[in-house]
């Protein structure tokens, strides 16, 4: 497998500009960064002997995206129409002080006091409120500058989405718990009494990073792990901590790609992403546009009477999650993997009419459980049109990302 950093940041960019219209003087620029990311992802596939399709999943879908691109057809903004005063300016980022280093002690925390919060829930509180005031502090700097959270920098983004995710207990518990379980497992595969081993859990670009210093080693793992099976957290820490065969490691590295590609992966990712949503999402993307979508579905399954939720594309390119419904702030986020003019119409709608039922029937406790797809779910989603072809459509869809070969059935 392998790994080039910075390709799904560079998508991120070119989305952006293509969500917004490019300004004349920035087209040359634009073609150029597409076309050289492209050539250098090739050059260094080819000088490892393998193809695109060895990259790790969201790497590769970001790579076929930029390859796929149509450069001579780009959303130019028309000056004489618009007026050189009306041109969008250029996108301004908030910076504040100190907030990717408050995630990396918050996740320091985690580790050193996981037994103390997974057994004490008013130790919980406390550390929620605490994450809350600074949460609280970072949007009231943002405010300041007439922005929003989304505003900031990457990694100060990254952290603050971060700190946010475990205000909430139904968060934070399951990453105390993974904490547990992971260092139970390290223990028998790296015992070390002059280094002993940190492991965070923590948002990040990589799946996992390993820094070696001489008192300890501190292994960073995505969060997005969190509800990572037995199975998976062994191939990981597998991979990260020991020193076995390149078959081996090879093996235990595919396995833990292959769970980004899961639900379980991408439900955290959607979750953090959401918490610094834009406050006007362009809704408007490379080849669909949701605002329209959400008026056919509106209109054909819900007589027109469904309140129009938030509606915004999600950053990261996904392979089997392709909507997301967050209740708190009525916001639909969609999966930009379905902004293709390969996904059909019909496609995207099926996506929206499966989110607009989250918010029409919400979810119900069975058995301790929270069950979001009851019965009564399940029956309404059948009566989309097509709802049959748009499952297929989906799992063909889900195996391309997940693969970058076509499904065979």
């Amino acid at each position: 497998m392998v790994k080039i950093g910075g390709v799904v940041r560079i998508l991120n960019q070119v989305r952006g500009k293509l969500q917004t219209g490019l300004r004349p003087d920035e087209v040359d620029d634009f073609r150029n960064v597409v076309r050289n990311a492209v050539q250098d992802i090739e050059r260094i596939c080819a000088k490892a002997r393998q193809t695109p399709r060895a990259l790790p999943g969201p790497s590769r879908m970001a790579y076929e995206f930029l390859k796929s691109l149509d450069l001579s057809n780009l959303p130019i903004i028309d000056i004489d129409k618009v007026g050189e005063d009306e041109l969008p300016p250029p996108p301004s980022t908030v910076r504040v002080s100190n907030v990717v280093a408050i995630a990396d002690e918050t996740a320091r925390q985690l580790w050193h006091k996981r037994r103390i919060l997974l057994d004490s829930s008013t130790a919980r509180s406390e550390l929620m409120a605490e994450l809350s005031k600074h949460t609280a502090t970072i949007r009231e700097v943002c405010l300041k500058h007439r922005q929003t959270p989304a505003a900031l920098e990457p990694r100060s983004r990254q952290g603050y989405t971060y700190l946010q995710y475990l205000t909430e207990e139904k968060n934070l518990v399951p990453v105390l718990t993974a904490l547990r379980s992971a260092g139970q497992l390290a223990d028998g595969l790296y015992q070390s009494s002059n280094r002993p081993l940190e492991l965070q859990l923590i948002g990040m670009n990589s799946l996992w990073r390993l820094r070696e210093f001489a008192n300890c080693r501190i292994l960073k793992v995505h969060i997005g792990l969190t509800n990572a099976s037995h199975t998976i957290w062994t191939a990981l820490l597998t991979d990260a901590l020991t020193a076995g065969s390149p078959a081996k490691s090879n093996s235990s590295r595919q396995i833990v790609t292959e769970f980004t590609t899961t639900e379980d992966f991408s439900d955290v990712l959607f979750e953090i992403e959401s918490l610094a949503a834009p406050p006007a999402p362009v809704t408007r993307g490379r080849a669909h546009d949701l605002d329209e979508s959400f008026t056919r579905v509106n209109r054909t399954y819900f007589n027109g009477q469904m309140a129009r939720p938030a509606l915004t594309w999600n950053q990261t390119l996904t392979a089997s999650k392709f909507g997301h419904y967050k209740q708190a702030g009525d916001t639909i986020m969609i999966s930009v993997s379905l902004d293709s003019p390969d996904v059909s119409t019909m496609l995207l709608d099926y996506v929206m009419y499966h989110e607009l039922l989250h918010k029409k029937h919400g979810s119900t406790i069975i058995n301790g459980r929270r069950l979001a797809h009851t019965p009564a779910f399940r029956d309404d989603e059948r009566r989309f049109e097509g709802w049959e072809k748009a499952e297929l459509e989906l799992t063909r869809l889900a195996h391309r990302q997940a693969t970058g070969r076509p499904a065979r059935f």
